[in-house]
């Protein structure tokens, strides 16, 4: 045996996109104290996962389903890297609140993807520069509120006082507070001006924005197995 294998991390790639999976695969395989594994790919079921990459929905769904037992007993001890394609505020604030370990942007370089497996392999936490500054920078803003976030998302897509208050079920008067702290907190002289920021800053989700609108690849709570079973 060799003992040097011994000390290897393991690094399960979970990405939704195949070809991406594939690559990232290729990349990190090429260092020696790494035993990559892809999930679907064959090549046996590991004792335990120590990095766990994955796109931010799924991410999030394997997060979920640790929080009630429903993952894989290899994958349960794994620290969370995301690829996402994404680095808005939005995306990133939500990926670290639900537990990620580590964020890279899809145009992170080779060099920093292997030193984000191995941080998170040491138990540490890896942001890339560039989320890192970007959340730095909403440091420096007050946090807007989960009512305000959803507030500000429809404002973004034109909604008016009156259409705000029926879709969210809440009076016309509520709105019209929420807008104000919105502004203040944004430091907008117009909504128009709140919208411009808000996708300056990527505050607000997409319209398919969301975990559920992805494709399962692995790990969701209905299906705690798959990846594992599909080795």
């Amino acid at each position: 045996m060799n003992p040097a294998a011994d000390h290897r991390l393991t690094v399960w790639i979970a990405h939704a996109d195949p070809l991406l999976a594939l690559g990232l695969s290729a990349v990190l395989a090429g260092q020696a104290d790494l035993d990559v594994r892809l999930a679907g790919g064959g090549g046996g079921e590991p004792d335990a996962v120590q990095v766990l990459l994955a796109d931010l929905p799924g991410a999030l769904r394997h997060l979920a389903g640790l929080r009630c037992h429903a993952v894989p007993r290899a994958l349960a001890g794994a620290r969370v890297l995301v690829v996402g394609a994404s680095d808005r505020e939005h995306d990133v604030r939500r990926a670290l609140e639900a537990g990620v370990h580590g964020y890279l942007p899809l145009g992170c370089g080779v060099d920093e993807l292997g030193a984000a497996v191995h941080a998170l392999g040491r138990g540490g936490r890896y942001l890339s520069m560039t989320v890192a500054q970007r959340m730095a920078e909403s440091l420096a803003h007050e946090a807007l509120t989960a009512r305000e976030t959803e507030v500000l998302a429809l404002i973004v897509h034109g909604r008016c006082n009156k259409a705000i208050a029926r879709e969210l079920a809440i009076a016309v008067g509520t709105v019209k507070a929420h807008v104000k702290a919105i502004m203040a907190k944004l430091d907008a002289t117009s909504r128009t001006h709140a919208a411009s920021i808000a996708s300056r800053r990527g505050l607000v989700g997409m319209p398919a924005d969301g975990a559920s609108d992805a494709p399962a690849a692995w790990g969701a709570p209905e299906q705690p197995a798959l990846a594992l079973q599909a080795a």
